[in-house]
């Protein structure tokens, strides 16, 4: 309360000065002063670029240069520091010279700012300097430089960001034992955030160690039985194929559906995979969880018959039209998994011969999404195949590249099918 009421006494001092048409120093560094007391930066900048007007006293300039940084405002920042440091002389001095360093790095212009960070390092060996100045060597490619200093700034903070830079360099340098290594013992000493717990999976994975993975995300899952740790450790079972061990943690979350779903179709088991994206929509009135419902029913069947492929493309069209207003709604766009939606439907109506019409019409509404899929490039091809439309049909599959036909069975079937066409 008493720096507002002392904010408003000095706006009415200003007044009265500027009224006078008079300047006083002494009440003008008291204004500026406040103001960047009280986190007001554009009123402080303000005030010192005037007092250095006025009197021209460097030191106001570097004040200024101060709450211009503070209030984000970096090129006025970077201007007032390099006039300080050209007036004075003093190319060591570390408010101003943080401000060049940090414009540098906006700039794109590293080297330069590598080496201002290096000579603010003799004058100041912190933490913070550290950090930035190892991510910069790290950017440059300089693994031994950024490693000493990233180092440095983990093993005192334990920084999730700082452990994340660390790995890029083991695994830029093709040390994977002291990646997994560091990851390990990390997660085990203090857990991971949501962010990080991710990227772990992903490493271990990428690294093929899923022993490692699986020792670690059991610990998490121990101390912190929560779905989403529980999810982590189910997906590296059923990596190993330990379906049994994924199967009974799921189990353990009766009222979350979504864990059997992911375990039944890592296993592909589709017909339970069907039952549960049913019970899921049930519950939830998804769309989404309507259209898998009816394409792993589909997976499921090794004949599919009539009256079941009819009942599929019901719940499919259903889905769809649940899912555009859902999208009306709360105003957003189709996105890929829709599209693969649109293109499964509209490759069954084109391939059962059951509208190929309207088959066409839903694989250009996927395409539209997500032209180069080389899955929907097929389906319209094949479209117009069906409709007897060689020319148009060769046309369009004739963008697919030839090396992935000669490794797709289907894509090689349609082809041969296509390029003997002579209607």
């Amino acid at each position: 309360m008493f720096k507002v009421i002392l904010g408003i006494i000095c706006g009415l001092m200003v007044c009265a000065i500027l009224d006078a048409n008079t300047f006083s120093e002494d009440y003008y560094l008291m204004l500026s002063s406040d103001a960047f007391n009280r986190g007001d930066f554009k009123g402080a900048k303000d005030g010192y670029l005037t007092l250095y007007e006025e009197t021209k006293n460097i030191a106001y300039a570097k004040e200024a240069a101060l709450s211009a940084a503070n209030m984000g405002d970096m090129q006025t920042a970077a201007k007032l520091a390099l006039l300080y440091q050209n007036v004075t002389k003093n190319t060591k001095d570390l408010p101003t010279s943080k401000i060049l360093a940090d414009s540098y790095i906006r700039m794109g212009d590293i080297k330069k700012a590598i080496s201002l960070l290096e000579s603010i390092k003799k004058e100041e060996d912190s933490l913070p300097v550290d950090n930035v100045l190892g991510t910069l060597y790290l950017s440059e490619k300089n693994f031994d430089k950024a490693f000493g200093l990233l180092d440095n700034v983990y093993n005192q903070t334990h920084d999730e960001e700082a452990l994340s830079k660390i790995l890029m360099i083991y695994l830029a340098k093709n040390d994977k034992p002291a990646a997994t290594g560091l990851l390990k013992s990390h997660l085990e000493k203090y857990g991971c955030s949501k962010d990080l717990c991710q990227k772990s999976f992903d490493a271990f994975v990428r690294l093929n160690d899923l022993s490692d993975a699986q020792e670690v995300f059991q610990m998490i899952y121990n101390k912190s039985p929560t779905i989403e740790n529980a999810r982590y450790l189910i997906r590296i079972l059923a990596y190993q194929k330990k379906y049994k061990q994924a199967q009974e943690i799921a189990q353990t979350f009766p009222l979350n559906r979504h864990l059997l779903l992911e375990l039944y179709v890592a296993q592909k088991e589709f017909s339970a995979a069907s039952k549960q994206a049913s019970l899921i929509y049930k519950e939830q009135k998804n769309p989404k969880y309507l259209a898998l419902e009816a394409i792993y029913l589909y997976q499921s069947m090794e004949t599919p018959k009539k009256q079941t492929i009819e009942e599929i493309i019901k719940k499919l069209e259903h889905s769809l039209s649940e899912r555009q207003k859902e999208i009306v709604s709360i105003k957003e766009n189709l996105n890929s998994q829709d599209a693969f939606f649109y293109n499964f439907l509209g490759y069954m109506l084109i391939d059962y011969n059951l509208d190929v019409k309207k088959g066409i019409h839903y694989v250009k509404i996927a395409l539209e999404v997500d032209p180069g899929s080389v899955s929907y490039v097929d389906s319209l091809a094949w479209g117009y195949y069906k409709l007897g439309k060689c020319i148009e049909a060769k046309k369009i599959f004739a963008t697919i590249p030839k090396e992935q036909i000669e490794i797709e069975t289907e894509l090689k079937s349609h082809f041969d099918s296509i390029n003997s066409c002579t209607k």
